[in-house]
């Protein structure tokens, strides 16, 4: 089974490879970038919490991040270990600096899955735009070569996850007793 999965991870890098081109190269990398460290989420929960009426949204957003975070990166990445496919066979078509991490799942797209779902359920008028930017995340970690669609796939899945989890946990946190 795990060599038909494999099979198939590779069928879906091969065919993105006959299908790149310059402008979207650079787009994928721009793409990439928004989620490195979380930038783009943060960008986004942080200044919610200078406002009473999203505070618990913006909270809500940084602890769905703080634990697909943990779950992703540092605990089903050291267990699995799934060499990344720049590694390996696609090496010549990496877009990027090498990710010294490993492969499965896909950080990126737990982190951006984890806090788009939060935002399904604490912010309703953003959350669009949240989903939209999250997919493109996880689509640009295939597309420039440093994750096999499985691990975006099971990335996300972790990421909505975690995100569900945060959204009844996060009001219980005692943060919002603090007033700036």
């Amino acid at each position: 089974m795990l060599e038909r999965i494999q099979s198939w991870d590779n069928k879906i890098l091969l065919g993105l490879v006959k299908r790149r081109t310059p402008t979207l190269n650079r787009l994928m990398k721009m793409i990439t970038f928004l989620g490195n460290n979380g930038y783009v989420w943060f960008a986004m929960a942080l200044p919610m919490l200078l406002f009473n009426k999203l505070r618990l949204t913006g909270f809500t957003m940084l602890f769905a991040l703080l634990i697909s975070w943990l779950m992703s990166e540092v605990t089903i990445k050291n267990i699995v270990r799934r060499v990344r496919p720049c590694k390996k066979d696609f090496e010549q078509y990496l877009l990027i600096k090498d990710p010294p991490q490993y492969s499965f799942p896909s950080g990126h797209s737990a982190t951006s899955f984890a806090v788009s779902t939060a935002m399904i359920f604490t912010c309703h008028y953003l959350f669009i735009p949240a989903v939209i930017i999250a997919l493109l995340i996880a689509f640009s970690r295939v597309y420039i070569m440093v994750h096999y669609p499985t691990d975006v796939i099971v990335g996300a899945l972790v990421g909505v996850i975690c995100g569900m989890a945060a959204v009844p946990v996060a009001p219980y946190i005692p943060f919002f007793d603090f007033q700036f």
